[in-house]
C-alpha cells in the first residue's frame, strides 16, 4: 500500500524502519540501515547519510545537492513529499522506492534496476560528474573524463565553513586532498575542477557559518563566483590548490568558473589567477558554466575573452529563464528542462560552441535524461557528463542515437 509519494531521485530501493531526525545531532544515533526522514536534509548531513537505507524529504527537489551526491552514495531518496514527517511514524517499516518516489508501507518486493555491462564507445565522450572523491577509481574506467569536480561535498564533510578552514590555514590543503583522489585515477582523462558553489542556507549548519546572511532564495542570491569575489582569499586558495595539483604532474586539469552573470565577473578570475601565479589557457585549461540567460545573450564576449571549453547549466539556466525555484516543491510542475526558451538557449551555445571548435559539454541532472541527452546529441553537442550510475546507460543511449543519426544521413528511416 502506498501511503506516501515524493519525487524519486534514482533507480534505487531501500526497506528499513523509520528514524526521524530533526538535527545533525539526531543522526549521530544512526546504526545504519534506518529510513531517515526528516525535514529538509543539508551537506553537511551527507556523511551520516550514507549509513542509511532511504531518505525522505519534505522538501527539496530532485537537482538539489543532497539528491545528487546520495544518487553517487547509491542511497535510496525521496524529495518533496512536502508530509513525510508528519505522516510517517518512528519504527514504522517502509519500502522507498527511489525511480518512483513512492513510499510502501512494510516490506515490498520490488525489482531494482541492474546496470548493463556492456560499454559503447560514442563519438560524444561521456564523463562524470564526481561529489564523492571515493568513487572516482570506480568510475575512471568507464568514462571519459570528469565534466564537473564538485568541491562542496570535500569542504562541507570537514563540517567547517571555508572561511574556518582558510583561517587554520588548511584550505588548500582539504582541497587538494579530496581532488587528487579524483584526477589521479582519471589520468591523463580531462578533469574538470568547478570553483566553490554553494548557497548560504547550506552553508549556515557548518562551523562558522553563523556569518551567513539569511535570504529568502539562496540558490538565486549570494552564492558561486560572485560569492568567491566578494571573499577573494578563499577563491585565491582555490587556485592555489590547482597549482599544487598542477605542480604534481596532474595536467590533465581544467578550472571552470560556475553561474557567472556577465563577463567581468569572468575577467576577474582570471585576473585573480594570474595573481597566484597560474595563467589560465596557457598553465591551465579554463572555461565558463553557462547556466544564466545572461551569459547565453553575451556569449560572444566570452569567446572574445578565451574560453578553452563550455559546461552547460540547465537546472539553473531553467530556474533563471522560468522564474521557477528549482528547490521549490509548490512549483516543481513548471520546472521544465526542456521548455523551448531553455531548450532554443541551449543550441545557440552549442551552435557557437561548435563554430569556434570549442568543446562544449551539459552536466546535471539534465546529463542523465535520456531524452534531453538524445536532443543534445542531434544538436551536435561535444560531451555529455552524467550521474555516476548513468554512465554505462548513457554510453549505450548517446551510441544509438549517432547512429540513427548515420542512417538517416545515408536516407535510411529510423
Amino acid at each position: 500500500m502506498i501511503i506516501l509519494k515524493g519525487i524519486g531521485t534514482s533507480s534505487y530501493i531501500g526497506v528499513g524502519k523509520v528514524k526521524k531526525v530533526e538535527n545533525l545531532e539526531n543522526l549521530l544515533d544512526l546504526k545504519g540501515g534506518e529510513i531517515v526522514v526528516i525535514s529538509r536534509a543539508s551537506r553537511d548531513m551527507l556523511s551520516y547519510l550514507q549509513k542509511a537505507g532511504g531518505v525522505i524529504t519534505d522538501y527539496g527537489g530532485i537537482t538539489s545537492h543532497v539528491a545528487i551526491v546520495l544518487r553517487e552514495m547509491k542511497v535510496p531518496c525521496v524529495v518533496g513529499t512536502e508530509k513525510g514527517t508528519q505522516i510517517l511514524e518512528e519504527d514504522m517499516i517502509v519500502t522507498v522506492d527511489g525511480k518512483t518516489g513512492n513510499i510502501y508501507l512494510g516490506f515490498i518486493e520490488l525489482e531494482q534496476e541492474s546496470e548493463f555491462m556492456e560499454i559503447h564507445n560514442p563519438s560524444t565522450n561521456i564523463k562524470v560528474n564526481v561529489n564523492v572523491p571515493e568513487i572516482a577509481e570506480k568510475l575512471a574506467p568507464f568514462a571519459d573524463g570528469v565534466g564537473s569536480i564538485r568541491i562542496e561535498n570535500i569542504i562541507t564533510r570537514t563540517g567547517k565553513h571555508p572561511n574556518v578552514l582558510l583561517k587554520e590555514g588548511i584550505l588548500t590543503d582539504v582541497i587538494v586532498e579530496g581532488v587528487k583522489k579524483i584526477v589521479d585515477p582519471f589520468y591523463p582523462k580531462p578533469v574538470w575542477f568547478r570553483t566553490f558553489d554553494i548557497p548560504t542556507d547550506e552553508l549556515k549548519y557548518l562551523q562558522g557559518g553563523e556569518i551567513e546572511a539569511d535570504e529568502q532564495n539562496p540558490l538565486l542570491g549570494l552564492r558561486a563566483i560572485h560569492k568567491d569575489l566578494k571573499n577573494v582569499d578563499i577563491l585565491k586558495a582555490e587556485f592555489e590548490a590547482i597549482k599544487i595539483l598542477l605542480e604534481n604532474g596532474y595536467d590533465n586539469l581544467g578550472i571552470k568558473i560556475p553561474f557567472l552573470r556577465d563577463i567581468s565577473e569572468y575577467t576577474l578570475s582570471k585576473k585573480i589567477m594570474k595573481e597566484v601565479g597560474l595563467r589560465p589557457h596557457k598553465d591551465v585549461n579554463f572555461g565558463a558554466s553557462i547556466e544564466t540567460p545572461s551569459t547565453v545573450f553575451t556569449f560572444d564576449e566570452f569567446i572574445k575573452a578565451g574560453l578553452d571549453f563550455v559546461t552547460i547549466g540547465m537546472s539553473d539556466l531553467a530556474m533563471c529563464t522560468l522564474a521557477v525555484d528549482r528547490r521549490g516543491v509548490k512549483v516543481a510542475k513548471h520546472f521544465n528542462l526542456m521548455h523551448p526558451a531553455v531548450m532554443g538557449m541551449v543550441k545557440m551555445v552549442i551552435e557557437k560552441c561548435n563554430q569556434e571548435e570549442i568543446e562544449c559539454c551539459i552536466c546535471g541532472h539534465a546529463a542523465s535524461d535520456q531524452r534531453i541527452v538524445k536532443k543534445l546529441v542531434e544538436l551536435g553537442i561535444s560531451s555529455i557528463s552524467t550521474n555516476p550510475d548513468q554512465i554505462l546507460k548513457m554510453r549505450k543511449m548517446v551510441y544509438n542515437t549517432e547512429k540513427a543519426i548515420i542512417m538517416k544521413g545515408f536516407g535510411f528511416r529510423v
